[in-house]
């Protein structure tokens, strides 16, 4: 435990809750000011913050604030294309940041209520490596010249479509995922080997994300043709083209975080 995780775990459990609401307030009046979140994430951002900081520590709340940050700062230098296919903007609201931070929870549930505690903490970190990851190959592999193709058919298919990879995205993927392994050892001193479990289950995670979202998130066609998450344009329905009706992107990324979660916990009880 460094420095700073023993001194806040040293206060009383009402001011280590007084400190991290201060923190969250600063991080939540940023997220306003940014348009990153809506009213609804604010509220979840902030109880998932308090929750992760409460049992994880400041280290905790370091690694999601990285996250949440740099995700921040590349979605303002890359304009985001895929408005007419993705169902929500660039605003996370309360089931975005569910999805993303549940996994993440569950790593620090094991962490700190079972003998394994750094296996949990090194799942912690694969789930928070793998939302970042997928964040940041969405985001920067829409700046590829080629157009991605679909990691089912390995045809074209367009830019901000679920289920499409691209190299660039692919390699912001894998850095994305390498960064926070990195972080994650010099938080919280954990054994070397677990940059290679963080990264490659963080990166296979995104993975997990593309073949989920080319396969059973459900995608509507427009009257021309082409595919969005939207069930409605100008007010007229569309029809489903393929997936299941109840499984959008934020089920996706549950699904594909908890898929890092459980590689990352399996690999750490194996070595």
């Amino acid at each position: 435990m460094n420095y700073l995780d023993g001194l806040y775990f040293s206060l009383s459990p009402l001011t280590r809750v007084a400190v991290s609401l201060v923190i969250l307030f600063f991080v939540a009046l940023f997220a306003v000011r940014k348009r990153q979140l809506t009213a609804s994430g604010i509220a979840g951002a902030v109880a998932v913050g308090l929750v992760l900081t409460y049992i994880g520590g400041l280290s905790a709340l370091l690694m999601m604030l990285f996250f949440f940050l740099s995700s921040a700062v590349i979605s303002k230098v890359v304009p985001d294309r895929s408005g007419r296919i993705h169902k929500k903007g660039a605003r996370r609201d309360l089931a975005q940041v569910l999805a993303n931070s549940l996994p993440c929870i569950f790593g620090l549930a094991v962490y700190r209520f079972s003998i394994y505690e750094t296996a949990g903490l090194v799942a912690f970190a694969a789930a928070l490596a793998e939302a970042m990851s997928d964040t940041w190959a969405g985001d920067i592999g829409i700046l590829s010249r080629k157009d991605p193709v679909s990691i089912i058919t390995f045809t074209k298919v367009p830019k901000g479509l679920s289920g499409g990879v691209s190299l660039l995205g692919c390699m912001a993927s894998l850095l994305a995922s390498f960064l926070m392994a990195l972080l994650f050892v010099g938080c919280y001193q954990a054994p070397l080997y677990s940059i290679a479990v963080v990264t490659v289950s963080g990166a296979l995670g995104a993975l997990v994300d593309s073949v989920l979202g080319g396969t059973v998130q459900v995608h509507y066609r427009r009257k021309d043709g082409s595919l969005t998450e939207h069930e409605y344009s100008d007010g007229q329905r569309n029809e489903r083209a393929r997936g299941i009706p109840f499984v959008d992107n934020d089920v996706v990324n549950f699904l594909s975080g908890l898929f890092a979660f459980s590689l990352a916990l399996v690999l750490s009880l194996l070595i």
